[in-house]
């Protein structure tokens, strides 16, 4: 064989300037630069902005992944007065199952992934849920510095991917990656991420649901071969059963998938018949959650449905969670429903919905309704899109802000859309001078990220989430507990989460507390904080909800009261009663830092 000519050095160095330039090198180095301003994004804001969890929802599917981590069972230490009655008329014995409780609210995708990690980290040796004594050097808790927040930021990263393959597939390279920058750009992106609440684990699993069905919808169209387009819309359904049991909300995605697999298919026939069989599919792998939560509460989403009337003129605040009997009259709570869910709309409308592309490019996105792309998979989908923002506004009004937060699920979507239009626009203003467009273009996506940059740079970073968060203090004073013992409180997702106790939300009246602890299960400790003291004196600590446990905030116990010994914390920020007394004067002292 002939030896082939060596190449001078000149052209070889021609060859990897152009490769820099224009050629592999140059899409290498562009990706490296994406990364690392990604990586930058990342570590800068999650130093100086996540001080520790401070939201409810993310405490409780902490405890929630914790617990299937280390029993293997979907069971809950933060127990809710509601489902304790709910369990017990569907257990042969009346037994309420508090000790192994099973939950009765939250799907358990999102769990299921933070118990995996939670593994890893277990089996490698490593110890993520510190006492009190070994937390003293810490500033974070281990499981949300090393598992929560950085779970959280890798389905952003994936969620940026699909972004990208979901705007080239529909529109351009150009746009997939404007698409992604500006989503990595967006200060609520970033404050989802280390939320705590799963948010970005929806995002992932609803964008992927998105760009396997348009993928096999197009690949169909385009005649590929059979078992390629149901690979992919199998691959749909998988995606989109994940975002349901990772939340409910993501029910909303899924008549908008079908009616675009419905849309699509009218072009090579029986669209209805495919969009018939994907609503199948997913209800199939769905299935046996909806049997678990049937069997164990005689629902089949459990009490989430429930949660509608929570915030209501029939239940103010959590009063109908802290109930244990409630008499439910159909009229009375359709009519509370209805008021709260005009209250919730006018909210989400208002704040929730213009916030989804940053305004502006939310306003492009709705233009797009009344303009007609070239592309049919594009003006489908954007249909489908529709349905579906439509159906979780209506939706989302019935439950609280924890629900209202999930429209950020549809913000990729509008922001493709809505980068698009512009481009669209911007051409035709048939601008010759190509700085005069990115200049532009730079303008819009400057505007969507000038709130991450004011936060990253001119905002204070937060404080300590006390009060009422203090993991100091919550597990001192659960590690009086046995873990075999049962404590009540105002914030049960925090001591199941840093204090590793079964907890109890606390009653709504002393009554319902009473009938708990004579007949369900003996209630070792009572923790009261800020989320109860720090309630309008007359409307509800005197004359309200609260009326029957004002006395026991301010220390005046009723007469045969089982807990009669305790001590107050942070200058009677809080107080903790038990049976008898479990700590020495040291344990009385300790105050969270600047509140000295």
């Amino acid at each position: 064989m002939a030896k082939q000519p060596q190449q001078p050095f000149e052209a070889t160095l021609q060859d990897l300037v152009y490769s820099v330039d224009a050629g592999a090198g140059h899409k290498f180095i562009r990706t490296l630069l994406f990364c690392l301003v990604f990586l930058c994004i990342v570590v800068v804001f999650s130093a100086r902005e996540f001080r520790g969890l401070n939201n409810p929802a993310a405490m409780d599917y902490a405890q929630l992944g914790r617990n299937l981590a280390q029993s293997g069972q979907y069971v809950t230490q933060y127990v809710r007065p509601l489902s304790i009655a709910q369990v017990s008329a569907h257990t042969p014995n009346g037994d309420a199952l508090i000790e192994h409780h099973p939950e009765l609210i939250r799907p358990p995708l999102y769990p299921a992934l933070l118990a995996a990690d939670f593994k890893f980290f277990d089996l490698v040796g490593i110890n993520l849920f510190p006492g009190s004594e070994a937390f003293k050097e810490m500033r974070i808790y281990p499981a949300e510095q090393w598992v929560i927040v950085p779970l959280h930021h890798f389905f952003t990263a994936l969620s940026g991917l699909l972004l990208y393959l979901l705007g080239r597939r529909l529109f351009s390279d150009k746009i997939g990656l404007l698409g992604v920058t500006t989503y990595f750009l967006t200060d609520m992106v970033w404050k989802d991420s280390i939320l705590g609440t799963g948010i970005p684990v929806l995002v992932f699993f609803v964008l992927g649901s998105v760009y396997f069905a348009l993928v096999s919808m197009t690949h169909r169209q385009e005649g590929r071969s059979r078992g390629n387009w149901i690979f992919l819309l199998l691959l749909s359904v998988l995606f989109s059963a994940a975002a349901f049991l990772t939340h409910y909300s993501a029910a909303a995605a899924i008549p908008g998938i079908a009616l675009f697999i419905w849309m699509m298919g009218t072009h090579t026939k029986r669209g209805g018949y495919l969009a018939f069989l994907y609503l199948v599919l997913v209800l199939l792998v769905v299935s046996p959650w909806l049997l678990r939560n049937d069997h164990v509460s005689g629902l089949p989403l459990g009490l989430a449905t429930h949660t509608a009337l929570t915030g209501s003129g029939e239940y103010p605040g959590d009063a109908l969670m802290r109930t244990l009997n409630p008499e439910f009259h159909l009229m009375s709570d359709i009519r509370a429903v209805r008021a709260k869910w005009a209250a919730n709309f006018n909210e989400l409308y208002g704040s929730g919905f213009t916030a989804l592309g940053g305004g502006l490019l939310t306003a492009f996105f709705i233009v797009t309704f009344f303009y007609r792309f070239v592309s049919v998979p594009v003006n489908t989908l954007r249909w489908g899109l529709g349905l579906s923002i439509v159906l979780f506004f209506i939706g989302a009004g019935f439950f609280g802000k924890e629900a209202l937060q999930l429209c950020h699920v549809f913000r990729p979507f509008v922001i493709l859309y809505g980068l698009a239009f512009f481009l669209i626009l911007l051409d035709r203003l048939d601008l010759s001078i190509q700085l005069y467009k990115l200049g532009v273009t730079g303008l819009v996506i400057g505007l969507t990220a000038l709130p991450l940059m004011v936060t990253i740079f001119f905002s204070p970073p937060p404080g300590l989430p006390y009060p009422p968060y203090y993991p100091p203090f919550i597990m001192r004073v659960s590690e009086l507990l046995r873990p075999d013992e049962v404590i009540c409180t105002d914030m049960p997702w925090a001591t199941a989460w840093y204090g590793k106790r079964t907890s109890i939300l606390l009653p709504q009246t002393i009554d319902d507390y009473y009938e708990i602890n004579d007949y369900r299960k003996y209630i070792s400790g009572l923790y009261i904080t800020t989320l109860t003291k720090d309630r309008p004196f007359v409307s509800s600590l005197l004359q309200g909800s609260e009326e029957t446990w004002f006395p026991v905030t301010m220390g005046h116990l009723p007469k045969g009261f089982p807990l009669q010994q305790g001590f107050s914390l942070n200058k009677q920020d809080q107080i903790f009663l038990t049976d008898h007394v479990r700590w020495s004067n040291a344990d009385q002292k300790d105050e969270p830092p600047g509140r000295q």
